[in-house]
């Protein structure tokens, strides 16, 4: 945030800030400015004038909280820079000798002053004069904005054309293709041997004394047109078909014939600008039609692209045949059915020699390179083309506004006890197009977990925690990332990328599927602890829904005592839930002889999505603190979904509630190696699954059959006692 303020001078040492506080010393006590630190690394310093004199002060900075925190006074800490100086800009600055307020930043320096290139007198016509003089493409000069001193323009000659851009800026500093500089020197420098726009850079400068800024440069007669540009609109740029001729009666229109290709480059309502032939002009958008994208580009090389010179062929062309002189062709015979070719034409024989010299040394260059990284693929086993599909995030602060400017590659990471600040300030509608990560606190050193179900909520796309520490946030994790069979990562549902997405405001999401979830916890089998010398466990089960606050809610059934080998709860609970595409099922048993600070009452759990789960009779596999799937031990549960629209009608969860999330004939991998709770992207397969409870399915109708029977006392053991004959069978 302090970056782009006018009191930051960065990298400015002790002297250097002396020096610029005193050439301003006019503007009195108050005169302020803060800069790296040259002895302490990684702090700040205060430089301000009282009295005429400078005083420096350093800025102090401590964790707290896992946060660094900015002060002066022990009494006074600011979570940020820009708060502290803000803070001391309206109260006074106490030192032992006096005290001060922080009133004036210390103007920038201008180092652009003097240089050849910047015409601080000249506007746009006079710039285009000078710009007239020069006949090669690369010329420029900047200058102030003829409409507002405190905005610069860049004019650049380009394919014959003078562009003027305004350059963007951000308080102290200028923003050029997305790229941040602290000075018009800056720009300059880097572009000279940087393209700038169309493969063009800032090579020749011109201004009011020097208009020939290096040798070879010739004035030409011809006056080039110029016109504002923007760098963005350079990517927006299309190709058109004329369907009818224009002639153009001015010197600033083009002219064409019906069915010219057009490179349009600007649009001013119905008067666009392109270019045609080498010649660029106005001209009625009446008289053209937008290509469809599959031919918007009517070459492989379009308007400016470059040429894959491996295996090519480079040789001269005759007058006769190309029709123009000192004409060469560039063959592309590593495309053997579909071969390409391009005729180029220099300005001499000498320049056709230079031409063909350095691209036969070219296609030597990158022939070798294409053969050695063959080689290498062909030796590692590494595809080149698998490597071509990363994109690598660059990292950037958050800001809410990049919901609607930023691009997808930038990255946002926060720290979890920041969390509940930016969802305040628009975390939801950053998160629909830009990414995020949340790392857990640096003062979390013994690798405790934040719970990570309030992100995922927010539509986080990473919640970093540590993997070492084997609790329930670790067990959500491995749970909601077994579905899309367990690839890494699961998509979200489409209301989830809505602007009017809320995580408190679940009943109101239009496009989710509100269900009503069964869970009839009947037994267990095979149920012991960690620790099997303190006897017989008396286990219970906690089923637990996890999701949107609306959703998330929490069960337990009763202790089965001394029993661990074949418990029987036969308890049914119900579930009304908004959005059960981010849902997760937990069943989590414990011993419920054992509990206080110091026990260790843990049997086993499983966590599933809710959209990956399979209704009817189940047999679930318990897992440890790590999820590890335990030997034998299991739990039966008989699971129901419907909507709540209607009642009636069983829900099939991989059709319903992942219809929008998967792809038709993709991965069919399942959860769990049983079988069981199979999360697949396909649900044709449906039909072919088989309960692996038992040897058959009559088992589960007995169970069915004792489940519905109601009667006498006598008739319920006799119940419980099948039951246990059925637990007997095992697993197979």
């Amino acid at each position: 945030m302090h970056i782009t303020e006018e009191w930051f001078h960065g990298k400015t040492d002790r002297d250097t800030a002396r020096i610029r506080l005193l050439e301003h010393k006019d503007k009195g006590n108050g005169l302020f400015l803060v800069r790296d630190s040259t002895i302490f690394i990684g702090d700040y310093s205060l430089s301000f004038l009282h009295n005429e004199k400078v005083h420096h002060c350093r800025i102090r900075t401590r964790m707290v909280n896992g946060e660094k925190k900015y002060y002066f006074l022990e009494n006074k800490q600011m979570d940020t820079l820009y708060e502290l100086i803000s803070h001391y800009t309206k109260e006074r600055l106490r030192t032992p000798n006096f005290s001060t307020t922080l009133i004036t930043p210390c103007p920038q320096p201008c180092p652009h002053l003097g240089m050849i290139w910047f015409c601080e007198k000249t506007d746009r016509n006079r710039a285009e004069e000078l710009l007239n003089t020069v006949q090669q493409d690369g010329a420029f000069l900047l200058r102030f904005s003829s409409t507002d001193k405190n905005v610069f323009v860049l004019s650049l000659r380009v394919d014959g054309e003078i562009w003027h851009y305004h350059l963007k800026r951000d308080g102290r500093i200028f923003v050029v293709n997305q790229t941040i500089f602290e000075n018009l020197n800056q720009i300059v420098e880097y572009y000279s041997t940087r393209e700038f726009v169309r493969g063009i850079c800032l090579k020749y400068p011109v201004g009011e004394d020097t208009i020939i800024g290096s040798a070879g440069i010739c004035c030409s007669t011809d006056r080039a047109l110029g016109c504002y540009m923007e760098l963005k609109d350079i990517d927006k740029e299309v190709l058109v078909r004329a369907i009818e001729s224009y002639n153009g009666s001015l010197p600033c229109e083009l002219s064409f014939p019906v069915n010219a290709v057009i490179n349009v480059f600007r649009k001013d309502g119905d008067r666009w600008r392109g270019k045609y032939r080498g010649r660029s002009g106005f001209f009625p958008s009446r008289c053209v039609i937008e290509l469809e994208t599959s031919d918007n580009q009517p070459s492989e090389l379009g308007p400016y692209a470059a040429i894959d010179l491996a295996d090519s062929l480079i040789e001269e062309v005759p007058f006769e045949i190309a029709g123009r002189p000192f004409a060469f062709k560039i063959r592309r015979v590593s495309t053997h059915w579909n071969p390409s070719e391009y005729v180029l034409a220099a300005n001499s024989s000498e320049e056709r020699e230079d031409w063909l010299n350095i691209l036969h040394e070219l296609m030597r260059t990158v022939t070798d390179r294409n053969t050695l990284i063959r080689t290498r693929e062909k030796n590692l086993r590494i595809a080149s083309e698998l490597s071509d599909l990363v994109v690598y995030c660059q990292a950037v602060p958050f800001n809410s506004q990049f919901a609607t400017q930023g691009n997808f590659y930038e990255m946002c990471s926060f720290s979890e006890t920041k969390f509940e600040k930016l969802v305040e300030r628009g975390l939801v509608q950053f998160n629909a197009r830009q990414l995020s990560r949340v790392y857990p606190q640096g003062s979390r050193v013994t690798s405790a977990n934040y719970d990570p179900v309030p992100m995922w909520n927010a539509a986080c796309h990473m919640v970093a925690l540590n993997y070492q520490t084997g609790d329930r946030s670790m067990q959500l994790n491995q749970g909601k990332f077994m579905a899309n069979g367990q690839c890494g990562y699961v998509l979200k549902p489409s209301y989830m990328i809505d602007e009017m997405f809320s995580p408190d405001a679940a009943e109101v999401v239009s496009t989710s599927c509100p269900i009503i979830l069964t869970v009839h916890v009947v037994g267990g089998q095979h149920l012991s602890r960690k620790d099997r010398n303190r006897g017989i466990c008396s286990p219970t089960v906690t089923v637990e829904v996890v999701g949107l606050p609306a959703d998330s809610t929490s069960v337990r059934t009763r202790a089965i005592a001394s029993n661990g080998l074949n418990p029987v709860w036969n308890e049914k609970f119900i579930f009304k839930v908004y959005c059960p595409e981010i849902a997760l099922l937990r069943l989590y048993v414990e011993d419920g002889d054992f509990m206080g600070p110091k026990m260790d009452p843990f049997i086993g759990q499983a966590v599933y999505p809710l959209d990956c789960i399979r209704t009817g009779f189940r047999s679930v596999p318990l897992r440890n603190q790590y999820s590890e799937e335990l030997e034998l031990s299991s739990l039966l549960v008989y699971l129901d979904m419907r909507r709540r629209s209607n009642e009636a009608e069983v829900l099939n969860p991989h059709v319903d509630l992942q219809s929008d999330r998967y792809v038709a004939g993709g991965l069919h991998k399942t959860l769990t190696s049983s079988g069981v709770f199979s999360a697949r992207l396909n649900s044709t397969d449906q039909s072919s699954f088989t309960v692996p409870l038992t040897p058959n399915l009559s088992v589960a109708k007995q169970v069915q059959v004792l489940m519905d029977s109601t009667g006498s006392t006598t008739s319920a053991s006799k119940k419980e006692s099948s039951l246990k004959k059925i637990f007997r069978l095992g697993k197979n």
